[in-house]
């Protein structure tokens, strides 16, 4: 194995990173209820050696306050569904579906998972997540969701069990090609990264500096030694966005194009589905209304508050509030420059110990996964520093994850 590959996942949902990149000239918004879309941009992250595709998934309807979106564009569908059909079209790129352990038996993921690692010939992941948009619960029946601390506790057990399920699918055989789908986790929290030491195999992670991806990773694989776990056999992945151009000059331009795109009510928009508060009734030109805010979220008031409260002392208007909201989604590195200083970057943190590789989170679709694979894996390639073909046929081959490794209860 080349020294310090760099590993690559790719994170396609819906029509690209920035809130705005649906209205951008090469993106195909159009596109993402057509299969022709998805073969496409799973061939051509296959194309460019990437070890899996991501998609996520929602579990309640999007916008605020029960009122939908006009402006933002967030297509969600099934990933399970739309993973295995992008297998059919595709011969190594792993395919990781994002799906619930508080919505769902062990039973239901041990059989949905185990269908999908036979169809795709052991390159299925699952990115295991507890749900925390609130939301969620009255689809469910319930009034609200279980505390944090039951649904991780919940998740381990959902996890051990379904591990438990694909072990015994596993002896009657015929085998699961990898033993059971790779192990996938994005919390944060102290709970989520207590629960990604003793279960994960890959990471997800924001990281906007490179010191931050030092400090998590270095944490991270503390955590995994600490519960008896090798750390060399757990990927850290931080997103990335990109802008890329000719010269640096020329992205920052490109860059404030994209987000020049947004009008203070799309921006309000999407302030307002962050912050689960319907705030396009407030007139953008006046003072964040923090009050109101923190009366009618749906998230937890402290959280929010320390999102909105120092804009609000600086007396910041409310609709450039947003534009700036927006200008960093969910913390996320973004870079801006040229390919050549993309391929630098991504070496730097690699040989930094800031990751093991990145989740690209193209700015807009498909444009942005295009540059990317034209422009920057040729880079990465000439230099030794991804790979140019795959290892094997299965995820766990391409990741270089033993086989069958146990989770940690």
């Amino acid at each position: 194995m080349m020294q310090n590959q760099i590993h690559l996942w790719a994170f396609l949902q819906g029509i690209g990173f920035f809130p705005t990149g649906w209205k951008h000239k090469r993106a195909k918004p159009e596109g993402v209820f057509h299969m022709d879309y998805y073969a496409r941009v799973a061939q051509l992250a296959e194309q460019g050696r990437f070890d899996a595709i991501v998609f996520g998934d929602q579990l309640q309807s999007r916008g605020a306050g029960g009122r939908a979106p006009e402006r933002l564009a967030m297509p969600t569908l099934d990933p399970v569904s739309l993973l295995t059909a992008m297998a059919a079209v595709t011969r190594h790129i792993g395919l990781v579906a994002t799906v619930s352990t508080t919505y769902n038996t062990p039973e239901m993921l041990a059989e949905r998972f185990g269908t999908m690692e036979r169809i795709t010939g052991g390159r299925s992941g699952w990115n295991i997540v507890t749900t925390a948009h609130p939301d969620t619960a009255p689809n469910f029946g319930a009034t609200e969701l279980p505390p944090k601390d039951a649904r991780y506790r919940n998740a381990v057990e959902v996890v051990a069990r379904a591990c438990e399920l694909w072990a015994a699918m596993d002896r009657e055989g015929p085998e699961l090609p990898q033993g059971r789908p790779v192990l996938v986790q994005a919390g944060q929290s102290p709970d989520g990264r207590d629960f990604a030491a003793r279960t994960a195999e890959a990471i997800f992670c924001p990281a906007a500096s490179i010191e931050a991806g030092v400090d998590f990773r270095t944490d991270l694989r503390s955590r995994v030694t600490s519960v008896g776990r090798n750390p060399d056999g757990v990927r850290i992945m931080p997103g990335l966005s990109c802008v890329l151009c000719g010269t640096e000059e020329e992205a920052r331009a490109e860059h404030t194009a994209i987000l020049d795109l947004a009008d203070d009510a799309l921006a309000i928009e999407y302030l307002s589905e962050s912050l689960c508060c319907d705030l396009t009734g407030f007139d953008p030109l006046g003072q964040i209304p923090v009050d109101e805010i923190l009366a009618k979220t749906l998230l937890p008031q402290g959280d929010v508050a320390r999102s909105i409260v120092p804009g609000a002392e600086k007396g910041t208007p409310l609709g450039e509030f947003a534009a700036n909201f927006m200008r960093h989604p969910r913390g996320h590195n973004v870079f801006i420059g040229t390919p050549e200083q993309m391929a630098d970057m991504m070496i730097e943190w690699r040989d930094a110990g800031a990751c093991d590789g990145f989740t690209l989170q193209p700015s807009y679709m498909p444009g942005g996964l295009e540059d990317f694979v034209g422009q920057v894996v040729p880079i990465l390639q000439a230099r030794g520093r991804l790979r140019t073909d795959y290892p094997g046929t299965t995820l766990r081959e391409t990741l270089g994850l033993p086989a069958r490794e146990a989770v940690t209860a």
